[in-house]
């Protein structure tokens, strides 16, 4: 039977062909892998792009630069931007290849918006990072969020919202806590610590809180001019209690109409 093969013009040449063809790929792929592994195309030099004014270059020399591993054709872009993105203040990476033995990161640092708990910190995604607190800047100028786990871009939201209706009142939220029955309470600058409780569904937060923007000027003028603090959980009432007396029901007064 062999012997018919190799009296077969036709079959041979096509024999023939397909190791020629699979020379041409072998020797093609073995001139490809000399010339990327050149050392023209070593990686040598790394550039950083965007927001660095807080990342550790220091680190970032130390746990990522000896990571970097291959030549500007085989190295694994994806794994590069794991470990960038695992450096402190990092919320993205993007790398690209410079030629010819080059990389681009471009780098997004979080941008903090207040403090999470006692050790972290919520970026203005509403996303909690672990960073050393002391390169947040002044610590006194960022608030304190609290909240079960996956509430963080919500409790970040309220904080917003709130500071922008507190303004009206010459406050700022200085911690905002939601509890794990999901109430609401905050404390201001000013000393005011506000009860806001749960979203009920005929009285929600944003109606509370404009009844508190509302209410508060009011009270401060003609019940009492410091107020401690201020429970606006109630549908029809507020309970304000001050410096020199006790919890104080207000509800259907004359001099404090809430509707």
């Amino acid at each position: 039977m062999l012997g018919a093969i190799w009296n077969d013009d036709k079959l041979m040449s096509i024999i023939a062909g397909f190791f020629f063809a699979l020379a041409m790929v072998l020797l093609g792929y073995a001139c490809v892998q000399w010339v990327i592994n050149r050392p023209v195309f070593e990686l040598r030099r790394i550039e950083l792009r965007g927001d660095v004014d807080r990342v550790n270059l220091i680190g970032f020399q130390s746990q990522v630069l000896p990571q970097v591993r291959g030549s500007f054709f085989s190295t694994n872009l994806q794994n590069i931007r794991k470990l960038v993105e695992a450096q402190p203040w990092v919320r993205k990476a993007s790398i690209q290849r410079a030629w010819p033995n080059g990389l681009r990161i471009q780098i997004e640092e979080h941008t903090p918006l207040a403090t999470w708990g006692e050790s972290r910190l919520v970026n203005t995604f509403g996303e909690v990072f672990s960073a050393n607190l002391a390169e947040a800047g002044d610590e006194r100028n960022l608030a304190e969020l609290n909240g079960p786990a996956g509430s963080e871009a919500m409790v970040a939201k309220m904080y917003v919202k709130a500071s922008e209706r507190l303004k009206t009142l010459g406050m700022w939220p200085e911690k905002i806590e939601l509890s794990d029955r999901y109430g609401w309470s905050m404390d201001t600058d000013t000393g005011l610590h506000i009860e806001l409780g749960r979203e009920q569904e005929n009285f929600s937060i944003d109606q509370k809180m404009e009844r508190l923007l509302k209410l508060y000027p009011r009270i401060e003028q003609e019940v009492m001019p410091k107020i401690v603090s201020i429970d606006l959980r109630y549908p029809r009432g507020v309970a304000i209690k001050g410096d020199r007396m006790a919890a104080l029901k207000v509800q259907n007064a004359a001099s404090v109409k809430l509707n």
